[in-house]
């Protein structure tokens, strides 16, 4: 990154757009997996220039994170085992 970019780079959480890739790297996913949500709704694509890349907004990104459930710790359940025996014999 040179002296000047380095100067300008804006984190993504104060941006209005970020693009599918930015995206995809944020959410540990494939850009695939971000056009597939952004068909879904679920996050909103916006064309700026017509014929332009699609960019995420900033606001349904923040929103989906939001919404992503937290996963339960790991709680070890205590099964009993189940045994089938049958014989051919009558």
């Amino acid at each position: 990154m040179t002296e000047s970019a380095a100067q300008t780079y804006v984190p993504w959480k104060d941006r209005a757009f970020v693009s599918i890739r930015e995206v995809a790297q944020i959410m540990a996913r494939s850009p695939d997996w971000v056009r597939n949500r952004i068909g879904e709704g679920r996050l909103v694509g916006r064309q700026l220039q017509a014929g332009g890349p699609v960019v995420v907004t900033v606001a349904s990104l923040v929103k989906f994170i939001d919404g992503v459930e937290a996963i339960a710790p790991h709680v070890r359940v205590k099964t009993s085992a189940i045994y089938l025996a049958f014989s051919n014999e009558p």
